[in-house]
């Protein structure tokens, strides 16, 4: 394998990461767009709250953890750039088919469609990273690639808002979707599949056959402080997932603003709080986890403690104007502004949760690791999320009107305080189980 190294080291590694994080970002915009879209589409297609958060969590849903494990069992066997650039041809097309959707259930069905391309992406990426970067600076470099949560984000929210506004919401799910297709090919002829293990300095098991899924799954399931992982984990994606589909539709109906305005404001704000959570929550575990590995589970814990009261604040201001210094600020200005706060604590566990289960788990069995992680958390948080808040949204339109999402998003903010409880608990398992990691 050291003749290998000049192939798979240096600049070349650190092109390969950057694009993962371009098809990553690609990712986070085309399923994130449709939330700057979802009361254009909702009135166009006559849907209730609970339908719009059908199509927009629980469809995609639906998918993305069915084909998740199958994808990521044959990236554990096969050539993973050959499935992160099917999958990505495939999402991006399914996006633009969005656009051309008449009814409640073509969209729904397109947005499987979305989930089953997605599906391909972060598994077959991750154990590429990991293969690309030893340990010691494998948490960084998994947080540079959750970057593509913000970026993705921002892209969706901004260019989504800007050509829903001027050219309406079909145009804008069409115009997101096509150039995935071009960064496929580009991956497909550029990016080098590395040996696996390669960073770790040793063989996959010496040629072994990988691990089956039952035993890869009794292995996970055997790790307490992977379940308490899952746990926490599925719970901050419930929050993020119904803070990125119901905020934008919360500004709209609460504040007054145009999709355009919505989107244009929050980027700043998604990128921002989003980024700087992903890179500082990586760069400290890889800092502090030297010295005690619980620190890659107590930096997520801690960081949900100032995220309940803010969020709850930029929930709870009236749409009104404030005198700050003498300058008249629009309430919704500052509510964007503070969403920074949570929106770091919400992504500061990217990084480390996904570098302790690198850690802990097998070479051969990484990939499909990383998809039943990914199935248990998008199941609780993507899947239930949006559906939930916007069923029980409905539910109290009869006493507060268009107020109605912004409590039934406030009542649950509670989860954040059940995350934290885990990636507590999931520390007091940890030195354990590293020690027994799978061999």
């Amino acid at each position: 394998m050291k003749g290998l190294a000049p192939a798979y080291t240096g600049k070349y590694r650190w092109y390969v990461l950057g694009l993962l994080t371009v098809v990553f970002s690609f990712s986070h915009m085309d399923r994130n767009i449709i939330a700057i879209l979802l009361n254009s589409i909702a009135i166009d297609l006559k849907l209730t709250d609970w339908e719009a958060g059908a199509i927009s969590g629980l469809a995609f849903t639906i998918t993305y953890i069915t084909l998740g494990i199958p994808l990521a069992w044959a990236a554990d066997r096969h050539k993973r750039k050959r499935i992160i650039s099917a999958s990505l041809a495939l999402w991006s097309l399914m996006t633009a088919v969005c656009g051309a959707t008449h009814n409640m259930w073509q969209m729904f069905l397109a947005r499987m469609g979305v989930g089953i391309g997605e599906a391909g992406c972060v598994p077959a990426s991750q154990s590429i990273i990991a293969d690309y970067f030893p340990k010691e600076r494998r948490a960084f470099a998994l947080a540079i690639f959750g970057l593509g949560i913000p970026i993705g984000s921002l892209a969706g929210y901004a260019l989504g808002g800007i050509i829903n506004d001027a050219y309406g919401w079909r145009m804008a799910l069409l115009v997101v979707g096509v150039p995935g297709l071009l960064v496929a090919i580009v991956l497909q002829k550029t990016l080098r599949e590395p040996p696996r293990g390669f960073s770790d300095n040793q063989e996959a098991l010496g040629g072994l056959p990988p691990p089956s899924f039952g035993e890869v799954v009794s292995f996970l399931f055997h790790r307490w402080s992977l379940l308490h992982l899952f746990a926490g984990t599925s719970l901050i994606v419930f929050g993020g997932a119904v803070s990125q589909t119901w905020i934008p539709a919360f500004f709209e109906r609460s504040h007054g603003l145009r999709s355009s305005q919505i989107g244009v404001w929050l980027a700043p704000s998604i990128v921002l709080g989003g980024g700087i959570g992903v890179l500082l929550g990586g760069w400290l575990a890889d800092k502090l986890a030297v010295r005690d590995a619980r620190w890659y589970v107590w930096i997520p814990g801690i960081a949900m403690i100032p995220a309940i009261p803010i969020a709850a604040l930029v929930l709870l201001l009236p749409a009104t104007i404030y005198q700050v210094l003498g300058i008249p600020v629009h309430s919704y200005v500052i509510a964007i502004a503070l969403m920074a706060i949570p929106g770091a604590a919400y992504t500061c566990y990217v990084g480390p949760v996904n570098a302790v289960i690198q850690l802990i788990v097998g070479l051969r069995m990484r990939a499909t690791a990383i998809a039943v992680f990914l199935m248990i958390t998008n199941l609780v948080g993507m899947g239930l999320g949006p559906f939930l808040v916007g069923m029980v949204s409905d539910f109290m339109v009869s006493r507060f009107g268009h107020e109605s999402l912004r409590y039934s998003m406030l009542g649950f903010l509670f989860i954040y305080a059940w995350a934290a409880f885990h990636f507590f608990r999931a520390g007091k398992y940890l030195r354990d189980d590293l020690e027994a990691k799978y061999r």
